[in-house]
């Protein structure tokens, strides 16, 4: 079994890298989603678990990016070319860019708001930056689009993810789930 990808195929830490970021990354907007309807107490506990579960990813989030970048975008199998196998691939480097965005205008935006990142009751990372309402409002408005980003773009994902089961039966879904087979 592949470790690494091979030509048209995943291989096993891809394959951990989808599912260990999909987990994390629908935590994150789940959580951050309810952010906003609370109040108070409430708010800032929603707040804390969601900065607090970023930073725990953040490093296993910035390698699966750059893994992905570098090792670039499997090829397509036999019956996968074509516009829709483009469209997919391109939908996947706008969820990266998504993520990466998150990573950065996250912490940002804690930190122009003159706040510490607290991670769970463990430590806190002090600002080192001066509070800056006018950077707070800028990263603000990126995490708030690159999350819709997110949402469409997974939503197109899991859209091609049943095309590919339901009707064109090509192997596709099975590459998320089934390493590749090294290349000889």
């Amino acid at each position: 079994m592949a470790i690494a990808d091979t030509r048209t195929g995943y291989g096993w830490l891809s394959i951990a890298f989808h599912w260990i970021t999909a987990i994390v990354v629908l935590t994150l907007w789940f959580i951050g989603s309810t952010i906003g309807t609370e109040e108070g107490a409430d708010y800032q506990r929603m707040v804390r678990l969601h900065t607090s579960i970023a930073i725990c990813a953040y490093l296993f989030l910035w390698a699966r990016i750059v893994w992905r970048f570098a090792k670039g975008h499997p090829g397509p199998l036999p019956k996968q070319r074509g516009p829709f196998f483009l469209i997919g691939k391109y939908v996947h480097f706008a969820l990266l860019i998504a993520i990466a965005l998150q990573l950065i205008s996250g912490p940002l935006m804690v930190w122009s708001g003159g706040n510490a990142i607290y991670v769970f009751d463990w430590f806190t990372i002090p600002s080192p930056l001066p509070t800056s309402l006018g950077m707070l409002e800028a990263m603000h408005t990126v995490h708030v689009w690159s999350a819709r980003v997110i949402i469409v773009a997974t939503i197109l994902h899991l859209g091609g993810v049943y095309k590919h089961a339901a009707f064109n039966q090509d192997g596709t879904f099975a590459k998320m789930l089934i390493p590749a087979r090294e290349e000889r």
